[in-house]
This record gives C-alpha cells, sequence and structure tokens, in this order.
C-alpha cells in the first residue's frame, strides 16, 4: 500500500514568519510527518531549514534576535532596486543553514519566486538552495531583487502568496497550507486609521485607573491621525494585495487544512519577536486538532 504524502505549504508573511517554526514544532509533536514543503517568500527561509533539518539551529538563531540585533543586519542601500540589499542576513543564515543546493534536503524541497519580466511564477525545485530562498524573499522596494538566468526575480507573494498549488505538484496526496496574513484587513484598518475615538471627559471616572485609560485613549489617537509612513503604506498595500489574490487562488485550489496563526501585534519588520510568532503558530495548529488528527501516524 503506498504511503500518503502530506504536504506543508508555507505562505508569505515577512515577520509573522516565524510562525511556520511554531506550526512544524506543534505538527511534529503531534507525530504528523511531513514529507513535502513549499515555501513563499519567508515560507521558504523557514521551510528550507525545515526540509534540511536545521529548524532547531534557525530557531535559536531568531529567537537570539533583539530590536538592535535586526537594525544591524538591515544594509540599507537605495541603488540596488530595494531599501535593503539583503547580503548581511543572508550571509548569516547561509552559517546557520549550511545545505548548499536543494537535491540535499532531507525533505522534498520547492520555493516559488516570481518574474518580473514575464510577471509569472517560478518554482525552484532544484538547483542552488540558497539563491531560491533569497529570490522567493525579494518583497518589492523592501529588499533589491535577484538576476537568475537573465531574469529580475521578487517575492513569490506577488504571484503565489501560500503555495498550494506547488505543494500539491511536488507529489503531495494531503496538503496542510499556513496563511499568515489572513487578517491583513484588520492590520491596515489599524495602522492607516485615522478616526479618533470618542473623547472622554476625566471628570467623569476620578480613579486612577479611568484617568489612565483616557490618557492612553488620547495617546492611541495621536498615534492613529498621524500619517503613515512610505514604508507602512507599501507593505500594508502589498499585504492586502497578496491577501486578495491568495482567496481567490484557495478557492479555486483549497488546501485539505488550513492554519492561520493570528499575530496582529506583529509588524512586517518586528522580526526580533519570534518567540510571540512561534506561540502563534503553535496555537493554530491545536485549533484545528480534530483535523489534523486523522495524519498522525500509527506505525512510529
Amino acid at each position: 500500500m503506498r504511503k500518503v504524502k502530506i504536504g506543508l505549504a508555507l505562505g508569505s508573511g515577512a515577520a509573522r514568519g516565524w510562525s511556520h517554526i511554531g506550526v512544524i514544532k506543534a505538527l511534529q509533536k503531534m507525530g504528523i510527518e511531513i514529507d513535502i514543503v513549499a515555501g513563499c517568500s519567508i515560507g521558504s527561509l523557514v521551510g528550507a531549514a525545515f526540509a534540511c533539518n536545521r529548524l532547531d539551529s534557525l530557531e535559536k538563531w531568531v529567537c537570539s534576535f533583539s530590536y538592535w540585533d535586526v537594525l544591524r543586519l538591515m544594509d540599507l542601500s537605495w541603488r540596488r532596486g530595494g531599501l535593503l540589499r539583503g547580503e548581511r542576513v543572508f550571509s548569516r543564515y547561509r552559517q546557520v543553514m549550511p545545505c548548499e543546493q536543494i537535491d540535499d534536503c532531507e525533505r522534498r524541497f520547492a520555493a516559488v519566486a516570481t518574474n518580473l519580466s514575464t510577471g509569472r511564477e517560478l518554482w525552484f525545485t532544484e538547483g542552488d538552495l540558497h539563491l531560491a530562498v533569497r529570490a522567493s524573499c525579494s518583497i518589492p522596494g523592501l529588499m533589491s531583487p535577484v538576476m537568475h538566468n537573465g531574469y529580475w526575480l521578487v517575492d513569490g507573494g506577488v504571484v503565489n502568496p501560500v503555495p498550494v498549488s506547488l505543494t500539491r505538484a511536488l507529489g503531495a496526496d494531503i496538503v496542510i497550507a499556513v496563511d499568515l496574513q489572513h487578517d491583513a484587513h484588520l492590520m491596515q484598518q489599524d495602522l492607516l486609521s485615522v478616526s479618533a475615538p470618542d473623547e472622554v471627559n476625566e471628570d467623569d471616572d476620578l480613579t486612577w485607573h479611568g484617568r489612565l485609560r483616557t490618557r492612553m485613549g488620547r495617546m492611541t489617537a495621536r498615534r492613529m491621525a498621524t500619517t503613515p509612513t512610505a514604508m507602512e503604506i507599501m507593505t500594508t498595500s502589498i499585504q492586502v494585495l497578496e491577501n486578495r489574490l491568495k482567496r481567490n487562488r484557495m478557492a479555486g485550489d483549497p488546501p485539505d487544512i488550513l492554519l492561520q496563526p493570528y499575530c496582529p501585534q506583529i509588524s512586517t519588520l518586528d522580526f526580533h519577536r519570534a518567540a510571540s510568532a512561534i506561540a502563534a503558530g503553535q496555537l493554530a495548529v491545536e485549533k484545528k486538532m480534530d483535523e489534523l488528527l486523522p495524519l498522525v501516524r500509527t506505525d512510529m
């Protein structure tokens, strides 16, 4: 009897992508064996580490990040097609993940990127593993694109934010998809809203917590009324567009199980908040325990 192959489709989501670590570890703890991994953007970075059995090393590295560590990894440059060159962080990633070729992975792995010239998605199923991950992670405008075979490549999220189709193409019979952008509309509302909450008169509540609540409300109102930065507008717009595209694609090719880690408090570049993201990933698995239990191997 042929073994049923379980595939994992890891979606894009910038710093929220550390949730993938929590998802994978929770699935392993349940006894669910993943045979195939396909990743988009940050999903390709985490997926590659998992496919090469280096997930623990990646988790240790990202959980050590402080706010200043993240800043030091950002090599700013407007001269290469993006705000960041990406050389520092991917140089460090090579140290954590020494596998060079996709064929060296212990599990079947592939990453998706976008060809800027044709507008089509490009599937990396063989060849240079680090090139594939780097290209898949190149968020337009934020990280410089990658040249490959005469074409410029950018983030796979532009065309296939949650690569269910790629996972099936690799031979998966059952696809577990991890969607990190399902609450993008909520984040966009919080980030770009300019409407202030109703004013509260401090005389109406003389308790200390009432006054504190009033002052916090006014501080929030001032922050919400501030014009968003160009970076906030760009990244949020990309996320909203990716969310719409993802819904359309998954409507035509739905995964067998959909996991949706919820961590709206983590912004695009909050890579130093790995612990919170990982916990969100673990919780997402717990919420779908009933759907996942039939996939647990009984011969382990």
